[in-house]
């Protein structure tokens, strides 16, 4: 275990050196966001420890925020409503047969892929009651949506963008730095939990503390982001208790993150966010 949590914190250093001379690059998706943006500690809350989360996203409105929470592990994977408190709501278990991967909400459906078994389930979003199983080829990691494709990775460096209506591949883009010295495009590969933030996407880079903010138009990293700093002592040196969870908040602009059974949900905002109300 030692061994392991020492080359995921050398994988953590590599990526960081790598990008560090460009994290004030020029961005090109469109996006309202700076090219660098800094995050605020703003609160923190329970999570359930003995959640596996392998995706997360926010649900309902501003004064009754909830999040819908996707759990892995076999015999231990569901879709869960929870609040913000840390208590699970409602809960749909998957067989045992299947690994809780990502998920999203779109047209009223919940989305949830698997790990290695090749379907997703989808739910009713009120009341998630199951609605039918969807396939695809492949390796089944994060998944978000743009509001009118869903957003899915594999563990790679490619990001496939797909059609709500039978999870089709759409269109795909790899994800790649650009390198200063040969301007070479390298690849960033083991992309996990997505979501989607003002024309980005925001992925956890698995078994790092790192999140990526990437240009959905054309795969570019524009900055990483380092949460080291909150990583709970309790999971520290354990390489599957990883970072692996992020949501955001629109109405309220706010960006909530967790790992693989931790026990707090943090609460961040954008510190120079041109659209929050009272900025400059």
């Amino acid at each position: 275990m030692r061994r392991a949590a020492r080359l995921a914190a050398l994988w953590t250093a590599a990526l960081f050196a790598l990008f560090a001379p460009q994290l004030s690059a020029e961005q090109s998706g469109g996006s309202p966001l700076p090219a660098r943006v800094t995050l605020t500690p703003a609160g923190r809350y329970p999570h359930d420890a003995d959640s596996f989360c392998q995706g997360l996203f926010c649900g309902g409105a501003d004064g009754a925020l909830f999040f819908y929470e996707s759990a892995g592990r076999y015999g231990r994977s569901a879709m869960k409503r929870v609040s913000l408190d840390g208590k699970t709501l409602e809960k749909k278990k998957l067989p045992r047969k299947f690994f809780g991967e990502g998920a999203a909400a779109l047209d009223g459906k919940i989305f949830q892929i698997t790990w290695l078994e090749e379907t997703c389930f989808v739910y009713d979003e009120k009341t998630l009651r199951p609605l039918e199983r969807l396939s695809y080829k492949g390796e089944g990691w994060g998944l978000t949506e743009n509001g009118a494709e869903l957003i899915m990775s594999d563990g790679t460096d490619r990001i496939t963008f797909r059609s709500p209506a039978d999870f089709k591949p759409i269109r795909e883009i790899r994800v790649f730095r650009t390198n200063p010295k040969t301007g070479r495009r390298d690849p960033i590969p083991r992309l996990n939990e997505l979501e989607w933030i003002d024309g980005e996407i925001w992925a956890n880079i698995f078994e790092t503390t790192l999140i990526a903010r990437i240009d959905p138009a054309t795969g570019e990293v524009i900055q990483l982001l380092d949460f080291a700093r909150y990583v709970p002592e309790t999971c520290k040196g354990d390489p599957e208790k990883v970072l692996n969870g992020i949501a955001w908040d629109r109405a309220g602009r706010r960006l909530f993150i967790t790992g693989k059974e931790w026990p707090v949900l943090y609460e961040l905002t954008i510190e120079n966010d041109p659209l929050k109300k009272g900025a400059e």
